[in-house]
């Protein structure tokens, strides 16, 4: 599991590794001190699969409470 901040409501930010706290450097932090720091766990979806015709997948990320996760839309193709 990792940890992330969402930005402008679509851009993952991992969080550092080591991470700056007060000061020091803590390598290999537990959950709480990310969490401490503003962090939120991010959860990954299932990959949907294979893509309706004409169509791609686009990940969503949406803030919860407490976490960050990801979901699949469908998308209109790119023109090769």
């Amino acid at each position: 599991m990792g940890f992330a901040k969402l930005i402008d409501g679509d851009i993952l930010q991992f969080a550092p590794n080591p991470i700056l706290v007060d000061g020091n450097y803590i390598g290999n932090p537990p959950g709480e001190v990310y969490e401490a720091e503003g962090y939120k766990a991010v959860v990954y979806a299932e990959d949907p699969g294979e893509a309706p015709e004409g169509c791609v997948w686009e990940e969503v990320w949406t803030e919860e409470e407490d976490s960050i996760v990801q979901s699949w839309v469908p998308a209109e193709a790119p023109d090769d």
